[in-house]
Protein backbone atom coordinates (compact mmCIF):
# COMPACT_ATOMS: atom_id res chain seq x y z
CA UNK A 1 0.00 0.00 0.00
CA UNK A 2 2.70 2.65 0.66
CA UNK A 3 4.68 1.34 -1.91
CA UNK A 4 1.88 2.87 -4.06
CA UNK A 5 0.30 5.39 -2.52
CA UNK A 6 4.14 7.24 -2.56
CA UNK A 7 3.97 7.74 -6.50
CA UNK A 8 0.49 8.77 -6.63
CA UNK A 9 0.71 11.41 -3.55
CA UNK A 10 4.30 12.83 -4.93
CA UNK A 11 2.43 13.39 -8.78
CA UNK A 12 -0.36 15.18 -6.73
CA UNK A 13 1.85 17.54 -5.43
CA UNK A 14 3.86 17.96 -8.00
CA UNK A 15 0.71 18.96 -10.09
CA UNK A 16 -0.21 21.65 -7.31
CA UNK A 17 3.61 23.07 -8.16
CA UNK A 18 3.77 26.56 -10.16
CA UNK A 19 4.91 25.82 -13.41
CA UNK A 20 7.56 27.79 -15.47
CA UNK A 21 9.14 28.08 -18.27
CA UNK A 22 11.86 30.67 -19.81
CA UNK A 23 11.48 31.10 -23.72
CA UNK A 24 13.81 33.65 -25.99
CA UNK A 25 10.97 35.95 -28.21
CA UNK A 26 12.46 36.93 -31.16
CA UNK A 27 9.82 39.25 -32.24
CA UNK A 28 7.67 42.31 -30.02
CA UNK A 29 4.02 40.94 -29.15
CA UNK A 30 1.17 42.01 -27.57
CA UNK A 31 -0.69 40.38 -24.47
CA UNK A 32 -3.99 41.98 -23.24
CA UNK A 33 -3.29 45.51 -24.98
CA UNK A 34 -0.10 46.14 -23.86
CA UNK A 35 3.21 45.31 -26.66
CA UNK A 36 6.23 43.29 -24.91
CA UNK A 37 9.78 43.55 -26.78
CA UNK A 38 11.59 40.62 -28.19
CA UNK A 39 13.92 38.96 -25.25
CA UNK A 40 13.94 36.44 -23.00
CA UNK A 41 10.69 36.01 -20.36
CA UNK A 42 10.42 33.89 -17.88
CA UNK A 43 6.33 32.79 -17.59
CA UNK A 44 4.95 31.47 -15.11
CA UNK A 45 1.50 30.27 -13.35
CA UNK A 46 0.23 31.68 -10.66
CA UNK A 47 -2.85 31.97 -8.55
CA UNK A 48 -3.23 28.49 -8.38
CA UNK A 49 -2.88 27.76 -12.41
CA UNK A 50 -5.40 30.31 -13.09
CA UNK A 51 -3.32 33.19 -14.32
CA UNK A 52 0.15 33.76 -15.55
CA UNK A 53 3.22 36.31 -15.20
CA UNK A 54 5.53 37.58 -18.25
CA UNK A 55 8.29 38.78 -17.47
CA UNK A 56 11.24 39.90 -19.43
CA UNK A 57 13.83 40.73 -16.20
CA UNK A 58 16.34 43.23 -18.44
CA UNK A 59 13.69 45.75 -19.63
CA UNK A 60 12.00 47.70 -16.58
CA UNK A 61 8.17 47.28 -16.95
CA UNK A 62 7.80 44.40 -19.97
CA UNK A 63 6.34 41.94 -17.65
CA UNK A 64 2.20 41.37 -16.93
CA UNK A 65 0.02 38.79 -15.30
CA UNK A 66 -2.79 37.83 -17.53
CA UNK A 67 -5.75 35.02 -16.95
CA UNK A 68 -6.36 31.99 -18.62
CA UNK A 69 -9.66 32.25 -20.35
CA UNK A 70 -9.76 28.13 -20.90
CA UNK A 71 -7.47 25.27 -20.51
CA UNK A 72 -7.24 22.80 -23.13
CA UNK A 73 -5.40 19.57 -23.34
CA UNK A 74 -3.03 18.23 -26.21
CA UNK A 75 0.31 19.61 -26.71
CA UNK A 76 0.46 20.86 -30.38
CA UNK A 77 4.48 21.29 -29.86
CA UNK A 78 5.37 20.44 -26.17
CA UNK A 79 6.85 23.09 -23.90
CA UNK A 80 5.62 26.23 -25.35
CA UNK A 81 4.46 29.96 -26.06
CA UNK A 82 1.84 30.09 -29.13
CA UNK A 83 1.34 33.15 -31.62
CA UNK A 84 -0.97 34.34 -33.42
CA UNK A 85 0.49 36.57 -36.56
CA UNK A 86 -1.01 38.83 -38.41
CA UNK A 87 0.58 41.19 -41.09
CA UNK A 88 3.54 41.20 -39.02
CA UNK A 89 2.10 41.88 -35.64
CA UNK A 90 2.39 38.53 -32.97
CA UNK A 91 0.01 38.00 -30.17
CA UNK A 92 0.49 35.30 -27.53
CA UNK A 93 -2.55 32.94 -27.28
CA UNK A 94 -1.49 30.03 -25.83
CA UNK A 95 0.93 28.73 -22.99
CA UNK A 96 1.94 25.04 -22.91
CA UNK A 97 4.49 23.96 -19.64
CA UNK A 98 4.55 20.75 -20.00
CA UNK A 99 5.11 18.27 -22.84
CA UNK A 100 1.50 16.27 -21.01
CA UNK A 101 -1.22 18.09 -23.17
CA UNK A 102 -2.07 21.10 -20.70
CA UNK A 103 -2.51 24.13 -21.94
CA UNK A 104 -3.42 27.88 -20.95
CA UNK A 105 -5.84 29.66 -24.12
CA UNK A 106 -5.40 33.44 -23.16
CA UNK A 107 -8.30 35.93 -24.40
CA UNK A 108 -7.91 37.65 -27.69
CA UNK A 109 -7.04 41.66 -27.18
CA UNK A 110 -9.11 43.84 -29.31
CA UNK A 111 -6.23 44.75 -31.02
CA UNK A 112 -6.01 40.83 -32.06
CA UNK A 113 -9.74 40.42 -33.45
CA UNK A 114 -9.15 43.34 -35.17
CA UNK A 115 -5.68 42.24 -36.56
CA UNK A 116 -6.52 39.58 -38.73
CA UNK A 117 -10.72 37.84 -38.77
CA UNK A 118 -9.15 36.64 -41.90
CA UNK A 119 -7.89 32.87 -41.59
CA UNK A 120 -6.05 32.90 -44.66
CA UNK A 121 -3.51 35.96 -42.97
CA UNK A 122 -2.96 34.24 -39.85
CA UNK A 123 -0.06 33.03 -39.18
CA UNK A 124 1.44 30.57 -36.24
CA UNK A 125 4.93 31.05 -34.52
CA UNK A 126 5.74 28.49 -31.80
CA UNK A 127 8.20 29.51 -29.09
CA UNK A 128 9.44 26.68 -27.07
CA UNK A 129 10.62 27.13 -23.43
CA UNK A 130 14.33 26.33 -22.94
Amino acid sequence: MIGMGFPIASAVVMEQLPKTGVADVPFAFQVENQTLPAGSYSVKQADRGRSVRIQNDKVAGAGLKCVAAQRRFGSPQGASLVFDGYRGRYFLSEIWFDADGRGLILQPSRQEANAGPNPEVRQVRYVHFQ
